[in-house]
């Protein structure tokens, strides 16, 4: 599957979640718990998705356009992680 299919297959609440984690994951351990939400604003016209390569090593890819780039990110992973197993409970 190339990354424009993935893209388009990707979940909203995972896209909507990956694009939180990415702000704030820098101060990750200093913000409150995510909230459940609705969105603010329109569908972008250019979707940012980020998937977890690895759980464990926190290696993580955020694909935007046609680029994308792999981080080390512990924080963020753990974040998404989270997000995506709330995001289950909800549907």
């Amino acid at each position: 599957m190339n990354r424009r299919n993935f893209v388009k297959k990707a979940g909203t609440a995972v896209t909507g979640a990956a694009a939180l984690g990415v702000v704030g994951a820098a101060s990750a351990n200093a913000e409150p718990e995510a909230e459940v939400t609705e969105p603010s604003a329109a569908v972008p016209s250019e979707t940012l998705v980020a998937y977890v390569r690895d759980v464990d090593s926190g290696e993580v890819t955020v694909a935007s356009g046609t680029g994308e780039t792999t981080y080390r990110d512990k924080a963020l992973v753990k974040r998404l992680v989270k997000a995506a197993r709330s995001s289950e409970e909800v549907v």
